[in-house]
């Protein structure tokens, strides 16, 4: 059943020069490309594979840290993480 807001929207639309029902057209055509890119992107990411062979973050965390000299690891403040917000500003 159709509500009556859409039968309104249709009248309201009937009564539209062709320019403007071109115009509504496009408008229409463009949410419509976003929300199958949306979709898209979605089932892009429901079709990953979790591959076992892939070194973990952490891993790969604690190798780039690894190669940072202590020098520098002394100038992080001690309490980086419960501090992150002042010490971006």
């Amino acid at each position: 059943m159709v509500s009556n807001q859409l039968l309104e929207l249709e009248n309201f639309i009937h009564k539209l020069s062709v320019e403007d029902k071109l115009w509504l057209l496009g408008q229409i055509m463009v949410q419509l490309r976003q929300i199958s890119e949306t979709i898209n992107d979605r089932d892009k990411a429901a079709d990953i594979q979790y591959d076992p062979t892939v070194k973990p973050i952490w891993e790969i965390a604690v190798q780039i840290g690894a190669n940072i000299p202590e020098s520098e690891w002394e100038k992080v403040p001690s309490d980086l993480s419960k501090n992150f917000d002042i010490y971006q500003g």
